[in-house]
């Protein structure tokens, strides 16, 4: 074999392999580029898509400043509002609302609840747990600025065209003073003077006679339907004498401090008044208040048209689906109030000077359950929070100047008010429109009758409030939108029968007696359902 013919050494193999490899690599360098730079864009494109929506969330949902959004407080409309007592605590960034949106108000104006939305007031050790209420909700503040201005005498208006009128502005912190004028000439030619106190006459809406004819009472109705009940007081007023106004009106505290509005005329009056018209929750848990044994939640203040009322619970329908032990202490303390919302002439308080709140009955009006009350966590104690409706009637004057009737007869609630409620509730109508008419909706409450009202007015007692309680239990969640269906499931069906006997009962003393039977049927049940070890 000749040395040319010879096989290649071995280390010369390796050269060649070495050789198309390399040029492999420098080939794929060549056409890596073009698709790792993609992949780039498309990272980078994503990472800053997520930095921006995070950006969003965070900016719209938790804000870095922690004061409440001050436009929407509307504190420029007062005396149109609620108060003032509150809005240092809310200038300085005190007030913080809980969860997801922070302090901004705008996000739960759509679907705010009855009982308000959670925040907290002050800072710190000292920060303490409330409810944050807007006068007027659900109703838009626009809505609200309407029922402002369609009240008062309407000065130079009444040859007005309907154009000359759709031109005309509402200016709510202006047109509120239209409601007590001082130089009125429809209302007299001298006016009310300048210094006149407050009377019940300012809020008072007229009674039907029950001497009018059918045909006459028809159409007194439907006048007063059209005319009064729009520019009318809530059903708080249905009954005003003067010394309960007076009672009511020397316990609202919010009265303004600063010095220009202490100037303008009748500043407080007026929105003391705005209370009233569209709603005198906060009127009634301030003249009524829980320190004294009544029922409703603790009142601390208002800035604009918000109020702030104590944390007395959460909502009754988160405990529909609790164990049978809970539901019947949550029963024992709804069957409790009816007899805590009436007062005897004669009470004294615990130190045992004269009760300011006696001689007066409020009566319950709203039969919608889930948002009726509120329950405590820890003693299930139950508060009321939505009591719009509520009549307040002092029996103190009926017994002092009423008819002879009144001293001793009752007013039994007929069994067909029982169906008008059902009725009312299958179609949502017991709540009234608030947000079409931006108030209390005029001093009939939507689920009964006037003249079941006006009986109201007229009696030292009544069985009303026993009545709206069995009635609230048995059909209060049925017709609700709340997922809420009751809390009487498995419990003894004697419960349940005791309670339609009162809601259909119309015999003197038999819904009490309904009442206080469904009492201790209640408590046996708990004696046999004890709180769990552990609880």
């Amino acid at each position: 074999m000749e040395i040319n013919q010879r096989t290649p050494l071995t280390t010369q193999v390796p050269e060649k392999t070495t050789a198309s490899a390399s040029a492999g690599k420098l080939s794929s360098r060549k056409r890596r580029p073009f698709s790792y730079r993609w992949m780039q864009v498309v990272l980078f494109c994503m990472i800053v898509f997520v930095l921006i929506f995070v950006g969003y969330v965070l900016s719209r949902f938790v804000p870095d400043n922690p004061t409440i959004d001050l436009q929407m407080l509307e504190v420029k409309k007062c005396p149109a509002c609620a108060g003032q007592s509150m809005c240092p605590w809310f200038f300085r960034g005190d007030v913080s609302i809980s969860g997801l949106y922070g302090s901004r108000l705008t996000h739960v104006l759509s679907s705010l609840p009855a009982m308000g939305i959670q925040a907290t007031v002050g800072k710190y050790g000292a920060a303490r747990k409330v409810y944050l209420r807007r006068l007027g909700a659900p109703a838009s503040p626009e809505v609200v600025d309407k029922a402002v201005c369609r009240r008062g005498p309407q000065h130079g208006l009444e040859h007005a065209s309907k154009n000359a009128r759709a031109r005309l502005r509402c200016i709510p912190h202006l047109s509120v003073y239209r409601w007590r004028p001082t130089n009125d000439p429809i209302e007299g030619s001298e006016g009310e003077p300048v210094d006149l106190l407050l009377h019940k006459e300012v809020v008072i809406a007229p009674l039907f006679s029950p001497g009018e004819s059918p045909n006459n009472t028809a159409q007194l109705e439907k006048a007063w339907e059209k005319r009064v009940m729009p520019t009318a007081f809530a059903p708080a007023t249905r009954c005003a004498t003067d010394r309960m106004f007076s009672h009511l009106q020397s316990r609202f505290r919010d009265r303004t401090s600063f010095g220009a509005p202490t100037r303008w005329l009748r500043f407080d009056e007026l929105m003391f008044l705005f209370h009233l018209a569209i709603d005198p929750q906060a009127i009634i848990a301030q003249g009524f208040s829980r320190a004294e044994g009544w029922p409703f939640p603790t009142y601390h203040g208002a800035c604009g048209r918000w109020i702030a009322q104590d944390y007395h619970g959460v909502p009754i329908d988160r405990f529909c689906g609790s164990p049978i032990w809970l539901r019947l202490r949550i029963l024992a303390s709804i069957l409790e109030l009816p007899s805590r919302l009436e007062r005897p002439t004669f009470t004294q308080s615990a130190d045992g000077t004269l009760d300011p709140t006696a001689g007066y009955a409020i009566y319950l009006n709203n039969f919608d359950l889930p948002t009726m009350l509120a329950v405590d966590p820890a003693s299930y104690n139950v508060t009321l929070v939505n009591f719009k409706h509520a009549i307040i009637v002092d029996t103190n004057m009926l017994k002092k100047y009423g008819a002879a009737d009144a001293h001793t007869s009752d007013y039994n609630v007929p069994t067909a008010a029982t169906d008008l409620v059902i009725q009312r509730m299958s179609i949502h109508k017991c709540l009234g429109d608030p947000q079409s008419s931006g108030d209390a909706g005029g001093t009939t409450p939507p689920c009964i009758k006037h003249t079941h009202a006006d009986e109201l007015c007229s009696h030292t007692r009544s069985d009303h409030n026993y009545w709206a309680i069995c009635v609230t239990l048995l059909f209060g969640a049925s017709a609700s939108e709340s997922p809420c269906k009751g809390l009487l499931y498995d419990t003894p069906s004697d419960l349940s029968a005791t309670l339609y006997e009162c809601a259909y009962s119309s015999g003197l003393g038999a819904r009490r007696e309904a009442v206080n039977r469904a009492q201790k049927i209640v408590a046996d049940q708990m004696q046999s359902h004890p709180i769990p070890l552990g609880w």
